[in-house]
């Protein structure tokens, strides 16, 4: 079911919108909201210090391979890659259009000639949706590539997903960093100045 995502008597513009979550995730000049972001969705307790812009268009690797458009693609200051992905719309196949855009980023990595595969950083494909798509009851699922006993396999590749509609914890609940920028997200455009 598509909802309305403005009404008449709003004051400030979703951060879920495509608009609101470009100007917030993207501000090239300001990257600490940016930086803080990131670093909540990957549960990590290393601060990222800096961040700098991709290309955020990618060409088809053949001649009839499809091309793309992140929401935002940057990379820390370890070289690890964040791409970046808002849907406000329905979107049941959007893990793989996340597989799709994290493979399209690893093999942009791979070098051409003798290359050192031990030299390749972590990407990490977040994908933040309006809608739930997956069968879990949380609202964060992180997921790597695991073998048939669950354990860790690899990390290379790290598929993030929020699924806002899953998120119900009110404001005086939120504890982590991860859950005050959720609720933020939800519930910014509904703000009132007195």
């Amino acid at each position: 079911m598509m909802r309305t995502l403005y009404t008449d008597n709003q004051i400030f513009i979703p951060i879920i919108s495509d608009y609101g979550f470009k100007i917030t995730f993207g501000n090239e000049g300001h990257t600490l909201f940016l930086r803080k972001a990131l670093q909540a969705f990957i549960k990590s307790d290393i601060p990222i210090k800096e961040i700098q812009f991709d290309k955020n268009t990618f060409e088809g690797i053949t001649q009839d391979g499809r091309s793309g458009i992140f929401d935002l693609a940057c990379t820390d200051e370890a070289g690890n890659h964040f791409i970046v992905e808002m849907q406000y719309g329905e979107a049941p196949d959007f893990v793989q259009r996340m597989k799709f855009y994290a493979l399209h980023k690893f093999n942009a990595m791979v070098k051409k000639g003798k290359f050192d595969y031990g030299l390749l950083t972590k990407i990490y494909c977040i994908a933040i949706l309006a809608n739930n798509i997956l069968p879990y009851p949380q609202f964060h699922t992180l997921a790597n590539l695991r073998n048939e006993q669950g354990e860790l396999f690899d990390e290379q590749l790290t598929f993030i997903t929020i699924e806002l509609d899953k998120f119900t914890i009110q404001a005086s609940d939120c504890q982590t960093d991860l859950e005050k920028l959720i609720y933020t997200m939800k519930t910014y455009s509904s703000y009132s100045i007195p």
